[in-house]
């Protein structure tokens, strides 16, 4: 679910523009080498921005912040024309069969064809608008690629991160525990699973059957590595555990936990082999990030880019996109 929102997060922010002919004078927020952008495609876009952040829109400030939210909009519109003309003239075509494989990824983070459905009527889009999107990033991935240089990433430009960074790469100390969620008012349940646990219950088989923590559930109450602070009441208790070491009944926020420790570790810095790759895959990030800007710069710097709203025209980051590109 997580992956998809992100994923939808991201090609609203670059919206796919469609050349449009024949709309009405009106209708023109912009020209891009003599290719439309409607007004009426912008204001789509602002719709569904106060439909998911109305608190947002709101107060004295509110008019200011639609102006600045027209505003980014309208410049990334204007940047997805430009990669979409550029794309164009490099020969990059995306077939219809990668869009339609990015669309199955997407759905295999929902556990039904009603639950993506739902998804996307809640972020105002159709399965048709969503492969059209998708058309359009995988245009400027591909971009990407031919314009980034191909070389290597060199042992000191690894060590060279990894010094300068080497807070990124400090472990913290932290508990590996497995539990079993009770609801607060279930605490009868609760004793007669810690007792049957006491008795040589098979710990996993009883957090699949009475955990209230589906997720953690499914895994037979395995937490993983936290990723966020215990609440106090269970991180003191899963420190004071060995491991395979059982607690009893511990009272918290969520209700009541039985928690069993798999193994703790201490604060440790991560040594340079072990995320060698990781740092690769960073440089590499960096790299591709620093050509797509200079790459869109330079088709910004040559493009005849007209802003045909009046108050955006006013606004200075349109006035300097404008002048830049003339």
């Amino acid at each position: 679910m997580r992956t998809f929102r992100v994923v939808v997060a991201l090609l609203l922010a670059t919206s796919l523009v469609l050349a449009v002919t024949g709309c009405s004078s009106k209708d023109v927020a912009a020209k891009v080498n003599g290719e439309v952008i409607k007004r009426s495609d912008l204001d789509v876009q602002i719709e569904k921005l106060k439909e998911q952040y109305p608190d947002m829109f709101t107060g004295p400030d509110a008019e200011g912040r639609l102006l600045d939210f027209q505003q980014r909009l309208l410049d990334n519109m204007i940047n997805n024309v430009l990669i979409r003309q550029a794309a164009e003239e490099k020969g990059i075509k995306i077939s219809d069969s990668d869009v339609q494989k990015q669309i199955d990824t997407l759905k295999e983070n929902f556990q039904s064809p009603e639950q993506f459905t739902q998804a996307l009527d809640q972020a105002g889009m159709t399965e048709d608008t969503l492969k059209e999107q998708v058309r359009d990033q995988l245009l400027t991935e591909e971009l990407i690629k031919q314009i980034s240089a191909d070389t290597p990433v060199t042992e000191k430009e690894i060590e060279e991160y990894y010094k300068a960074n080497a807070s990124q790469f400090e472990e913290k100390a932290a508990v590996h525990a497995a539990h079993i969620l009770f609801e607060e008012s279930d605490k009868a349940t609760a004793e007669k699973v810690l007792k049957e646990l006491k008795g040589g219950g098979n710990f996993a088989s009883l957090a699949k059957q009475y955990s209230k923590d589906p997720v953690s559930a499914e895994k037979g109450g395995d937490l993983g590595w936290p990723t966020t602070p215990y609440v106090p009441e269970f991180e003191a208790a899963a420190q004071k555990l060995k491991a395979d070491e059982m607690s009893g009944l511990v009272k918290t926020t969520f209700g009541y936990h039985i928690i069993k420790l798999i193994e703790k570790r201490e604060n440790r810095q991560k040594p340079i082999d072990e995320v060698k790759d990781q740092i690769e895959q960073i440089i590499v990030q960096q790299r591709n990030a620093d050509a797509y800007q200079k790459f869109l710069d330079d088709q910004r710097a040559k493009a005849d880019i007209e802003i045909l709203i009046p108050e955006l025209q006013a606004a200075p980051e349109a006035q300097d996109a404008t002048s830049t590109a003339k």
